[in-house]
This record gives structure tokens, sequence and C-alpha cells, in this order.
């Protein structure tokens, strides 16, 4: 930019003004030019003179991120002083960074030590550390999707899941599990069984004091690490909340909620207690956060839910522009519970765009807070602590599903996996343990048949709530239902059946909306409805294993082995991703023709809606002759790999399939899944384990089976799935099966129904 050398060199030509002039053109400079489509990375020389004002201009109209990390983070990476002295450098440039930029990252620092993570997971399976920057990357990714908007061409990891196309606030029955910033940096809450149930987590930032206005350093951090730890391991939406503080403490209050949103939650609550003035700020940077307007009265009125004052804290909440305007009252008696109802109505006859929520607080408030629509506060099921009488959370989400069950407000449902031989399933036990565990009274089930009679049967039984259908039936079934979702219809295959008891006036299928305000309930079946799940997994699982290195790019290519319907799946999958490049190869090429045709029509049509058009345009599906076929030279190797050739031809005798190696030269390794799980230890599984050095990292069917299961758990449901009961169960189960069968001298059944 100078034409002199380095910026020291200009320095020493021209002196400190000058040069500090220069670095402020500079920056002002990169900061026009590179205003779109950019990313400009800063230092803290950049905030220099006027370089801290020129960065906060630009953060009026962009997004200006601070990255911080843990005192012992820095400390290690650096290898320079000690952590004292980190911490107290963390705690003087903290400000000043924080002056300039609109949001803030918290870089968690990557623990290498075996935990129960499910990437921690998949490094022990590949023996790799490739994946070391994944969650990180994961995590950015998220808080820039909370700031700009899922980005079309780049999806969220989790946007595949039913539930994600329904804002939690617009679902009936939602529950927010509750969590202090102390609990979650302290380990003191297990974070897995905090989510069991839950629709929401909400983490709460108590009061550091009322004589100080500014928060301290410490505690930001404190919060935003708190904030980072929760984001990291959960999928549902998370609300932070500054608890309540004295009149006098406004400021602070305001400062605290301030600093919340510049984390970007999905979720921010702000109190309705303060003035326009005090609310509009904090309104103006809440980017695309979603704020819950909070009034909660201290004493009950004499007129109760009758007092004019909750109506009009409502109205405004919903002119400021909250989505939620949640509003609680101390219960005197049992009657207050039946009069927040009566509240609840009348506030739905206003037709606002806000959400109401409502309810008592106290031990005498709790049966409206059963039967409370929207983000419920729920205490953690694994907390040993006795709730306060007074206590905001004094129910579990197991207690309201007990409440709501028992009430008939929901009601016991039976659920199948249909299939030809579905004996050795281990779906029933995977969806049983978490139907228990979040206090469901539904039943699932397995039944064998060589035909759908049966099926057709089951379905129309009014306690029926839905199946997992397997091969041979998942084109079979097809014929029987009324509709489908656009991803089934787009594979050609359906594994997930819903039935429709309520049809659109017109005699439609009803949208996701109203689907899910059928569920839990029995009836008269009047439809049945084909979803597919199997996408689902493979994608995620793809995601999962994908190294930063290997981040989907418009040169990506990958490869499906089969044809099959699994192969479909995998296809639709990689599109969703933004894969450009996708070849098959199966033994019978005409099989495999006939699939890249089916997708290929659709591509040139515009009849794929994961696939964005500017994808589209480049996207085409090509076939390999055979397995003897040198890759085609014009193209990258592959860095995404799915198997679904069978372990077992249609004799019995086994296929021993495994991948030339000359396909296996990505110079950055990549992901191979093998969707067969039985046996574990396949040729094709053996040769990748042979390439966790090169970058490969190999998942299988036990990766895929949880993750398709708990999209099923959602479409049956109407609720997230408990992931990690739901995955504990399955390698439970399958190691409980395998001990049986080696005393009973049987061998590994293969292949299964999953």
């Amino acid at each position: 930019m100078t034409g002199e050398g380095t910026s020291q060199t200009y320095r020493k030509l021209h002196g400190a003004d000058a040069y500090h002039r220069k670095h402020c053109q500079v920056l002002k400079h990169t900061l026009d030019a590179y205003d779109k489509n950019s990313v400009i990375i800063c230092s803290f020389s950049d905030l220099e003179h006027d370089g801290n004002a020129i960065l906060g201009d630009y953060a009026d109209s962009h997004a200006v991120i601070h990255v911080t990390r843990d005192a012992a983070g820095v400390q290690s990476h650096l290898q320079v002083w000690d952590v004292q002295r980190v911490q107290q450098l963390l705690r003087a440039t903290g400000p000043r960074l924080r002056s300039c930029a609109n949001f803030e990252f918290f870089n968690l620092t990557e623990k290498l030590a075996a935990t129960e993570s499910q990437d921690a997971q998949v490094q022990a399976k590949s023996g790799s550390l490739f994946l070391t920057l994944k969650r990180v990357e994961r995590d950015f990714l998220k808080l820039l999707r909370n700031i700009l908007g899922d980005h079309k061409r780049v999806p969220s990891h989790h946007s595949a899941y039913p539930l994600s196309k329904v804002a939690v606030h617009d679902r009936a029955f939602t529950m927010a599990a509750q969590i202090s910033v102390k609990d979650v940096v302290e380990n003191g809450v297990d974070l897995d069984s905090l989510q069991i149930g839950a629709d929401a987590v909400e983490m709460t930032i108590s009061s550091p004091g009322t004589s100080q206005c500014v928060p301290e350093e410490d505690d930001l951090l404190n919060i935003a690490e708190a904030f980072a730890t929760l984001r990291r391991v959960t999928i549902v939406p998370i609300i932070l909340t500054v608890g309540r503080l004295d009149s006098s403490a406004s400021k602070l209050y305001c400062a605290l909620t301030s600093y919340c949103l510049r984390l970007g939650p999905e979720y921010c609550s702000v109190d309705l207690g303060l003035n326009d003035s005090s609310i509009a700020p904090l309104l103006a940077n809440r980017g695309r956060t979603l704020v819950i307007g909070l009034l909660h009265a201290k004493e009950t009125p004499l007129s109760g839910w009758h007092d004019t004052t909750f109506l009009r804290a409502y109205q405004r909440g919903d002119k400021l522009g909250c989505s939620v305007v949640k509003i609680t009252m101390p219960a005197r008696n049992i009657g207050d519970n039946l009069a927040v109802q009566s509240f609840l109505e009348h506030g739905d006859r206003l037709k606002l765009s806000a959400r109401l929520t409502a309810y008592n607080n106290g031990a005498c408030g709790r049966m409206s807070m059963c039967y409370n629509r929207i983000l419920t506060p729920v205490r953690p099921p694994s907390s040993s602590a006795v709730p306060s009488n007074d206590s905001n959370a004094l129910i579990t989400s197991k207690d309201i599903f007990t409440a709501l069950f028992s009430a008939f407000v929901y009601e016991p449902l039976h659920y199948i996996i249909y299939g030809a031989n579905v004996s050795y399933s281990l779906s029933p036990a995977m969806h049983n343990a978490a139907y228990t565990a979040c206090g469901m009274p539904h039943t699932y089930g397995q039944h064998s048949s060589d035909t759908l009679d049966d099926f057709q049967r089951l379905a129309r039984e009014p306690y029926f709530g839905g199946a997992a259908v397997v091969q041979p039936y998942k084109t079979g079934v097809l014929p029987l239902l009324s509709g489908l979702s656009s991803h089934a219809s787009v594979i050609g295959s359906v594994n997930t059946i819903l039935p429709i008891r309520e049809l659109g006036e017109d005699g439609s299928i009803p949208d996701q909306l109203s689907l899910l305000s059928q569920m839990n309930r029995s009836g008269p079946v009047k439809a049945l409805y084909g979803d597919n799940t199997d996408w689902i997994g493979i994608r995620a699982v793809l995601r999962r294993g994908l190294s930063p290195a290997n981040t989907v790019r418009p040169q990506s290519t990958a490869l499906v082995c089969g044809a099959g319907g699994q192969a479909r799946s995998a296809v639709y999958a990689m599109l969703s991703l933004g894969v450009q490049k996708i070849f098959i190869c199966n033994r019978t090429v005409d099989n495999a023709r006939a699939v890249a045709g089916h997708y290929n029509r659709l591509i040139e049509s515009q009849g794929i809606s994961v696939l964005s058009p500017a994808d589209a345009a480049q996207c085409r599906i090509r076939v390999l002759e055979s397995f003897a076929s040198p890759w085609p030279k014009e193209y990258r190797q592959p860095s995404m790999i799915v198997s679904s050739i069978p372990t077992q031809a249609a004799d019995g005798t086994p296929t021993n399939f495994t991948l030339p190696d000359a396909w296996l030269g990505s110079p950055t390794g990549g992901i191979l899944i093998e969707l067969a799980y039985r046996p574990m230890l396949t040729p094709i599984v053996k040769q990748m384990r042979a390439q966790a050095r090169r970058g490969w990292i190999m998942m299988d069917g036990f990766d895929i089976l949880p993750e398709q299961a708990f999209a099923q758990f959602e479409l049956f449901t109407g609720r997230r799935a408990p992931r990690k009961l739901m995955r504990d169960e399955v390698l439970k189960r399958y190691r409980e099966e395998q001990e049986h069968l080696t005393e009973a001298g049987i061998l590994d059944p293969n292949p299964p129904a999953t």
C-alpha cells in the first residue's frame, strides 16, 4: 500500500505521526474497498489513534465481531507470561475492543482429552485430529447465522430437522430449561440431561450487585464463556435473561442486557418495567435476536389477572417489537390459576403479533405452569437442589408432560417399525428410552410382515402414532399415502409415515404448524403422510465429519456407491450441502444411470428446493461405469464418499466391497460413511481405518441411525429428541445383543432393519 516495505520501515522513514495517519488511511481504504462478501481481520494495533473511531463507525452498518478467549487458553497458545498476567491484559483491552464492535464471539479452548461429545467420538473412531477446529467452525457459523440469517447456500447444521422450520414460540406447550451462568462455568448441571424434554434453554445472569453501573470485565467473560458452552452442546434456542435488579440499578441491567444481545442468542429477555427510553436502544441493537418482554408483578393486585396493567403491558410489548410477552405474578389460591387462562384467552382475541405467555409463580401456581403454552420455565431433572417456594422453575419438563397426559390434553400413542424382518431393529429400544426419559407414555413396537396388508390395518387404528418403514416397503408404501414431504417426493421413497387426523378445509394435507397441533392426539385417521429422514441422518454425519479443510466449495467432489433407496437419500443430502459435482457408481450401471437421470431432470427443472439456483446452474450427477474405471482427471478426487453397498449378496455370500485405492487420493482426506453396521467391521471399514493418517474420517451406521431417528422423534412427538440418551441406548442395546448372540453361538445377523 505504501510501496516502502514493511510498516516498521515506513515508521522509521516518516516518523510515528505520519505512520499513524497512513495506518488509518489504509484501514479506512480496506474497509471501504471490501465492505461486501469479505472477511476483514483487524489486530489491536489497528485501533490506535483514530482506528478505534473508524472501526466503530463501520460497525454502524456492518457486523464487527470481537473475538475473545479465556486467559488460560490464550496463555497456553502464546506460551508467554502467566495466566494472571494474561487475565490482566484481557481486563485492560476488553472495553476498548468492545467499544468498536457490535458482536462478540467467545472462542472456547479445545480440550483434546476424551469427552462424551459426538465430535470426540468421531475423533476416537478415526484416530485423527483433523476435526480439532470443527466445533469452533460450527460455533462461529452459528453466530454468523444469528447475525446475518440462514444463507441458502450454507444452511445451518440443524436446519434440515423438522422443528427447525417452526419457531419455538409458535409451538404449543413449549418449555425452557433454566440454568445459571455459574452452573455452566462450574459444571454444576449435566447439560445433556438439562435438555431432555426442553424446547429451549434459558440462561439467567445474576446481578453482581447494585453499587456499580458498569459490569466487571470478568463477569462479562464468564457470561460469554457460559453462552459459548451452551451453544456448543445444544441445538435448541438459547434465551439470555438478566435477573431482576433493584430499580436503582437500571443502568447495570441495561448494560448486561446489551452485552447479552452482542453474543447473538436466539432470544433475549427485556424487562418491561423499564421506560421506553431505556428499552429503545436495546431493541435497536438486537440484530436478528428475538426479544421476550418480561413483566413480573411482585405482589398480586387486588383484581388479580383482571387488572388492566397486565393487558396494557402485553399491548406495549407488542408495540415495542417483542416476539413474546411474558407476564407472571404470585398465586394467592387455586382460583388465580383459572383466572390466568381467562386472561390468555382475552389476549388471544386481540390478534397481536407478539405471542402472550402468562402463569403464576410459587408452589400454588404450579398448575398454571403445567398448562401455560409458551416457554414455561422448568428446572433440570438432574438437579438435586430443592427450589425455593417462590422459584420461577418449581417443576420439571417431565412433570409437565405427566400433567398434560393425565389431563388428556395429550394421549398415549403406539408407534411401530414395519418391514419384512425387523426383529433385530434397535429403533424400538432407542425411541422407548426417549419416551420414558421425557415422561411420555407412548410405546414403540416392531411388526414384521411379507406384505403391507397388516400395515394398512395398523395405520387406521385410533391410537396409531406413526411408523418407521424399512425395506422392502420404502417405495411400495407410496400408493397408500395421501401426501409426501417435498424431500420424500424428490427422493422417491419414505421411511416415516404420520397419521393425519384433521385435513385442511379443502381436504389437503395441513402445513407443518398444523401438523404439530395433531401430534400426541388419538382419533380416526383420515389420511397418511410420508416423509424421509434418511437424508437428514446422512447430511448430519457428512457435515460433522467434514474437516474445515474439506468445507464444501464449488470444486468439491462427492461419490455415492450403490443405486438403491439409501443412495438416492445420499445424493439428496449432498445436494442440500451445496455439492455440485456428485458421482455415482454401482455394479449394475443402468441402475446408477437411472438415479443420475432422475436427479438431473429435477435439477434442470429447478425441482429441488434444498438446492439453491446458483448451485443448480453448475450441478450435475455423473455416472462412473464401474469400480475399475479410472477417476476422471478433470475432477478432484472425492472428499465425501457414502457407501450403500449391501454387505451380503442376495444368496447370503459376503460382498467384501472395497474402494479402488486410486480413488482415495484427496490430498486433504475426507469422510467416508459406511451405511451398514452389521457387521461393524466390514472390508471397507478396515480399508478406511488404514487411511486415517491421511485425513480420512470413517463413519458408519451407528452414526446415521440415531441422527435419522432424532428427526423421526420430532415428526412423531413435536419435540426435540434427547440426543445423547438415544445414542447411548443404541450402543448399549447393540452390545447386549452381541453378548447374547455370542453366548448362543449365533453369528451377527446381517443385514439389519434400521
